[in-house]
């Protein structure tokens, strides 16, 4: 039912949810004891000490969580890590912190080209990995390290922080009365420093802007398609409710068609990356797009063609494609429940953006605001079936109350933001347990394997579908 008022606004206030420090009394099993009273914090250790490691170490320290050991290839440089941060251990080979018996967890924070061997290499030795997006450079590389991951019985996951954000939960757990999502767009840039060396613009370090903000997109894109599938596409609140989520299938996250382009150009200079891309990922209209209306015959054995698809189908047509191919092991997904999304995005390294994201629905429409990577409010428009606007919402979350500050300034947008992503970690360990710790084989594929809010059929459909992106613009040619 519309609202008869126009252009109401409501803002929705909601208080941070972290009442304290994070990492503070979690209490974590231990396989080595039958005591499961005894606080055991889980361990903690950085492999790769960048940029983006200093953020998410500040955030996990001010936690109150518990790092013991970081890597870095310069023994010095990890000597001055590990100092600033108070580490105990510190090395320069990853094969010293393998051995390490005093880590649970490794958060695998190198250059994007770089993920496999670490993440390999840590799972081998027992020790469960969050490895900093994107997972890999290849759909192959990935699925190699969530093989690993299953076959040992470890927990593996990227660090797709937006989906822990408490406003994205809020997204993808409230009902609207939107209707169906039909269209998303996207547009995240941001000028960088125009050096060859740095990882950005460097094609051996796995730069380029899909990679490094793309990816972002692809990932909000899937949590339209993953929602869609898991509600039934139902208005009814409590059949939603009530419906018990499920794993979906690679094959339901696969999109029908992806076109890409983009170019390398930043000030006259040409870089073997994509300084910009701009690409479409179609869900539905099976995979070949628009359909030609032409049919094999009717029902008597004569030629006709329809003016609809519907009416085709009443009169007995049997469609006729037009002739192009689905995806490399993709059947058409199209299914009974009508989903077709349409995603247009634009990614660049050579400009600003206002980094907004927007689902477009029956409807209505819903603004993520920038930056959209690590939101923390949204406007929710819903309109009459003319377009006419009847309400507009406003929701909003505080960000957490920690102070990164005292390790310096932070490299990235709300850094803190990282809490969510600790938290939600160190809750499933505590209450499930670390896997592999201990030496009680029996435990292996036990303990906290896997997060709701990141299934590993959408991290890997993250992958995938960037993937299918770079190759459209020749980026592995």
């Amino acid at each position: 039912m519309y609202l008869q008022k126009r252009n109401y606004s409501d803002r929705l206030s909601t208080p941070n949810l972290r009442p304290s420090l994070l990492g503070l009394g979690r209490q974590h099993r231990d396989d080595n004891t039958n005591n499961n009273d005894e606080p055991v914090p889980l361990r903690w250790a950085i492999l790769g000490a960048g940029r983006i490691a200093h953020d998410f170490t500040s955030a996990l320290v001010t936690s109150g969580c518990n790092v013991t050991a970081v890597y870095r290839s310069a023994l010095s440089r990890a000597e001055s890590f590990a100092n600033t941060f108070s580490i105990p251990n510190y090395y320069g080979t990853y094969e010293e912190l393998a051995q390490d018996t005093n880590v649970d967890i490794v958060y695998v924070a190198t250059t994007n080209q770089n993920h496999l061997n670490p993440t390999l290499l840590m799972l081998q030795s027992g020790k469960n990995v969050l490895v900093e997006k994107p997972t890999a450079v290849t759909y192959e590389e990935a699925k190699l390290m969530y093989d690993e991951a299953q076959k040992r019985g470890l927990f593996l996951m990227t660090n797709h922080w937006t989906r822990f954000f408490p406003l994205v939960k809020y997204l993808r757990s409230t009902q609207y009365n939107l209707g169906k999502v039909l269209a998303m767009h996207g547009d995240f840039g941001f000028p960088t420093p125009l050096d060859p060396k740095d990882r950005f613009l460097n094609r051996t370090l796995g730069g380029g802007v899909t990679l490094d903000v793309g990816c972002y997109l692809v990932e909000l894109a899937l949590l339209a398609a993953y929602d869609h599938h898991q509600s039934g596409n139902t208005d009814d609140t409590a059949a939603t409710e009530d419906k018990k989520r499920r794993k979906l299938t690679s094959n339901e996250l696969q999109p029908d068609e992806v076109i890409a382009t983009g170019h390398g150009m930043y000030n006259g200079l040409e870089f073997p990356v994509d300084v910009e891309s701009s690409y479409s990922i179609r869900w539905g209209g099976k995979s070949y797009g628009i359909w030609n209306g032409e049919c094999d015959a009717d029902e008597h054995g004569g030629d006709m063609t329809a003016t609809s698809m519907n009416s085709a189908k009443r009169r007995g047509c049997h469609l006729r494609p037009s002739g192009r191919k689905a995806l490399s092991g993709h059947s058409d997904s199209t299914s009974d429940d009508g989903f077709t999304m349409l995603a247009t995005f634009q990614a660049s390294f050579r400009r600003p953006s206002t980094f907004e994201v927007e689902y477009v629905f029956e409807k209505g429409r819903i603004v993520l605001h920038g930056p959209g990577n690590c939101p923390n409010e949204m406007t929710i428009y819903e309109n009459e079936p003319f377009g006419l606007l009847v309400r507009e919402t406003t929701a909003s979350f505080e960000l957490p109350k920690v102070d990164l500050s005292q390790f310096g300034r932070s490299n990235y947008p709300r850094a803190e933001g990282f809490v969510y992503v600790i938290d939600r970690i160190e809750e499933c360990m505590a209450t499930k347990g670390a896997p592999g710790r201990g030496e009680d084989s029996s435990m292996r594929g036990s303990g906290c394997l896997e997060l709701e809010e990141n299934s590993i059929e959408e991290q890997l459909a993250t992958v995938e579908i960037t993937e299918m992106v770079l190759k459209e613009m020749n980026y592995f040619s």
